[in-house]
């Protein structure tokens, strides 16, 4: 009885130095065949000039591919980051230099092999060339995803309301592409989880219900509407925005913005080229959190006063500029 027991453990010794070895930091889950081959279906659609996705090759592991994530545990893609990170160069830099930046933009169309990655959190294709191709209803189906960055991408088309079924949403971004002329923005109500919209350049001149289907997002941080054609400030009464502290609604044609006041937790307005007019509105000496405010380009009264600015101690930056103001200001 003795030597059976001496038997059973030296085997669970072996059985735990078998566990260890694999756990070790030189074992690594490799990624899931077929999500691998999803993705390689997914870039044979795509236009890849400079060829930044070389890495995607078939036998390869896909979660050490170019812009590939995976979670270390289980070996499922979490990640897609394909957005361009280098900036546009300097408007008098070499033709070549351009050549270069727009040949390494991706092209071409997003194939629905996407789907497939079930596991998928974060799909950043911005900075890309995706010209004439209208965002994919498909994408709206991906219900893992919480980062969505399609912007500066040149997507064309109107935005899928079905995008509104990702509730897991924290980030969303579809700004800076030519979006056609939205009826309504009622299917953003229902990401409740959302921290981040941008939306900027997208015609919403008849999306009359934009506050109202943005406002009761209980965890947005930042909104971007920058060049949306809206046109008629809301009534104060329907605003209710708690968390918010970046708002973007510069390039738009608002008559009024006396609703903005109710909104004290915001640190960054930029109401620039906005279409305001009238008397510098005094209700932004309330805001005690701002840093950021922009007011230029604007058609204020000459006989607008600025002593409200004394009581924002935190203010970090103001303009002004061409703002129709006359005479001499102190800024206390």
């Amino acid at each position: 009885m003795k030597a059976v027991t001496i038997s059973l453990f030296g085997f669970l010794l072996v059985i735990a130095a078998a566990i260890i070895s694999f756990c070790d930091g030189n074992s690594k889950v490799l990624c899931i065949g077929s999500e691998g081959q999803a993705l390689l279906t997914f870039k044979q659609d795509l236009i890849d000039r400079s060829n930044r996705l070389s890495s995607w090759v078939e036998g390869e592991d896909c979660c050490e591919w170019h812009g590939v994530f995976c979670n270390s545990l289980t070996g499922h893609v979490k990640e897609l980051h394909l957005g361009l990170l280098s900036t546009s160069p300097d408007a008098y830099a070499p033709a070549a230099e351009w050549d270069a930046y727009f040949r390494s933009k991706l092209g071409g169309k997003i194939n629905p092999s996407l789907v497939d990655l079930k596991h998928l959190s974060f799909l950043d294709l911005s900075n890309n060339e995706f010209g004439g191709l209208a965002i994919p209803e498909f994408i709206g189906s991906m219900k893992s995803l919480t980062y969505l960055n399609l912007s500066w991408a040149n997507f064309v088309g109107a935005i899928p309301h079905n995008l509104g079924n990702l509730s897991k949403l924290h980030y969303l971004d579809l700004g800076i592409n030519s979006l056609f002329e939205a009826q309504t923005l009622q299917w953003v109500s229902g990401l409740s989880s959302l921290q981040y919209l941008g939306l900027s350049l997208a015609n919403l001149s008849k999306a009359t219900d934009w506050l109202q289907a943005t406002h009761n997002l209980p965890s947005l941080v930042e909104l971007h509407l920058s060049g949306c054609s809206l046109n008629n400030g809301p009534s104060p009464i329907s605003v209710n925005y708690t968390s918010l502290a970046v708002l973007d609604l510069s390039q738009n044609m608002l008559s009024s913005v006396t609703w903005i006041f109710n909104l004290r937790s915001l640190v960054s307005i930029d109401l620039s080229s906005s279409g305001v007019e009238g008397m510098i509105p005094s209700g932004f000496q309330n805001m005690s959190s701002l840093k950021f405010l922009d007011l230029s380009w604007n058609s204020f009264s000459s006989s607008s006063t600025l002593n409200w600015l004394s009581d924002l101690n935190q203010l970090q930056f103001l303009s002004l500029n061409s703002v129709g103001l006359q005479g001499n200001f102190q800024v206390p």
